[in-house]
């Protein structure tokens, strides 16, 4: 086994996002990110995001199989998956710049209008949050999101938070919204796995790598999954727009300085 202090810096980081993860179900790889790719370079890096999370997502896909949208989950996974294929084929024909620029701004406007909605109306301005009246173009919108976020997935792998609108709207409970994102990564991220073992980016150094940083990991998720028990789903919700903010603000600001 190979030791370099920078994989405890990496698996540093991952108690952070595997917090996030195991609390929402989303946004570990995108945060520990910048961390796990500038510290291992990308050649390692985006393995290494796909396979620290394959134990978490099977142990909870095993643990909260019967508390799925399964539902919703056949329909992100049909919607998806066409548009991954596109993806695939447009991987060579747009800029992943330009591609993450557009995300990123509809993710963030998106964030920022929930954040409003359930932040700063009833916490700030002490308004009553009224309910929204669920519309043709709310759900054409929301289905949107899905073909979108297949499509981006296949060709640059940064569907999830498009993926998420979805979902967040379609699945009110807070466990089984975390639960059924869960087992969207579980088929997407063992189908990237078996792409990257086939092209033979598994190495003894990223596996040594990994052996550091899925102990540290574990500590973050279990330690989400705890606090997921203790909120209420309007403070989920607040918390997951937070993270939507962060993970579209992030995409943008980076991508809009790399082409500066």
């Amino acid at each position: 086994m190979i030791f370099e202090t920078k994989f405890i810096w990496v698996g540093l980081m991952q108690i952070i996002g595997f917090f996030v993860q195991g609390c929402t179900g989303f946004g570990c790889t995108v945060i520990a990110a910048a961390v796990t790719n500038g510290l291992l370079g990308t050649t390692e890096g985006v393995p290494y995001g796909t396979l620290i999370t394959l134990p978490f997502m099977y142990f909870l896909g095993i643990k909260a199989f019967k508390d799925v949208s399964w539902k919703d989950l056949a329909k992100i996974i049909c919607l998806c998956m066409p548009g991954i294929l596109v993806g695939n084929y447009l991987f060579h024909a747009v800029s992943p710049d330009v591609a993450k620029i557009c995300i990123g701004a509809m993710v963030t406007f998106i964030a920022l209008m929930n954040i409003y909605k359930h932040i700063i109306k009833p916490l700030v301005l002490k308004k009553e949050v009224e309910e929204e009246v669920d519309t043709p173009f709310r759900t054409a919108l929301r289905y949107g999101c899905l073909v979108l976020g297949g499509i981006v997935h296949g060709a640059f792998n940064i569907g999830g938070p498009l993926i998420t609108v979805y979902t967040i709207a379609a699945v009110k409970e807070k466990e089984k919204f975390r639960n059924t994102m869960n087992m969207v990564w579980v088929i997407l991220n063992t189908w990237n796995a078996f792409s990257q073992f086939r092209n033979g980016v598994i190495t003894p150094h990223l596996l040594s790598a990994l052996a550091v940083g899925v102990p540290m990991a574990a500590v973050g998720f279990f330690l989400g999954m705890a606090f997921l028990k203790k909120i209420n789903r309007e403070t989920f919700l607040r918390v997951v727009y937070c993270v939507l903010l962060f993970v579209g603000g992030n995409m943008l600001i980076t991508s809009l300085l790399s082409v500066l």
